[in-house]
């Protein structure tokens, strides 16, 4: 373990093992409030910066109008699509142009759940589950889906980590761009909530099927530094806002923004020059 990780902090952290992953030593830029820069103070376990040249958000049911614009896939296929997976898909699109040799952080709390009971449901009837059902229904499909339209056969690495998914996801992230930087990586998260069969399977009250992606370059002018705290002085259990809702207030507003989970808070800095653009 490297000489800058506190072991004691990192009882309930992954076991790093780059320096470049550091301990938090002062409070953060734009701090919240007194009380969270206490808080962050005292159990900062990790922070990674990582440049974003683009992103973009997706959100089942919002202002634009018919279906989410998927037509880099075959129309064939495109008809096979759950509405999630288009959700996940136009947001990767819209963080284009992206290059012809583009790495892929995948990440989502449930994956296809809508189409996965249909098929547990189906199977109860004792009727067979169809072959594309079940072949779209796995964690990594969406980004497969990408990745056979665009003849691109870089790696995908696909992540569910319950509420931390998000965040985990853009550490998945940071990992592959240390290592290689000069190649971009596109990272894509989505999430859809369990049927009402499942009972509260999380306690978040933003429901709507939602994605968002992020296009990482080393050349890109906008920054988004991640940290990782340990949960101190509350009970240990997730605030009812999604993650993603918490990332989404820094990226609309700049500044930071903290999102407190159940196993560590996340705290989000966006950072990002004039001539950046969302979508």
């Amino acid at each position: 373990m490297p000489d800058n990780i506190d072991a004691q902090k990192m009882r309930r952290a992954p076991q790093w093992t780059s320096g470049e992953v550091c301990i938090v030593g002062s409070s953060p830029e734009q701090p919240i409030s007194a009380s969270v820069e206490a808080a962050a103070l005292a159990s900062a376990v990790a922070r990674w910066d990582l440049p974003v040249r683009r992103w973009a958000y997706r959100q089942m049911g919002a202002a634009s109008a018919g279906k989410p614009d998927v037509d880099v896939i075959d129309p064939m296929l495109r008809r096979r699509l759950s509405p999630l997976a288009r959700l996940a898909l136009s947001a990767a699109v819209a963080c284009g142009p992206l290059p012809p040799a583009c790495r892929v952080v995948y990440a989502s709390q449930h994956g296809e759940i809508q189409r996965t009971t249909q098929m547990l449901e189906a199977l109860v009837r004792r009727e067979p589950p169809s072959p594309t059902a079940f072949s779209l229904s796995v964690l990594n499909a969406t980004p497969g889906v990408l990745s056979i339209a665009r003849n691109d056969r870089s790696a995908i690495n696909a992540v569910a980590a319950s509420d931390d998914t998000l965040g985990y996801a853009l550490l998945d992230a940071w990992t592959q761009h240390r290592e290689t930087p000069d190649t971009p990586l596109l990272v894509i998260f989505a999430f859809d909530a369990p049927p009402a069969c499942y009972g509260p399977t999380a306690g978040q009250p933003d429901d709507s099927a939602n994605a968002l992606a992020f296009l990482i370059a080393s050349d890109a002018t906008a920054h988004l530094t991640c940290t990782m705290h340990l949960p101190v002085g509350r009970d240990t259990c997730a605030e009812p806002r999604s993650q993603s809702s918490s990332l989404l207030t820094s990226l609309m507003g700049g500044g930071s923004d903290i999102w407190r989970g159940e196993r560590h808070d996340w705290q989000w800095e966006w950072r990002e020059e004039p001539q950046h653009a969302s979508v």
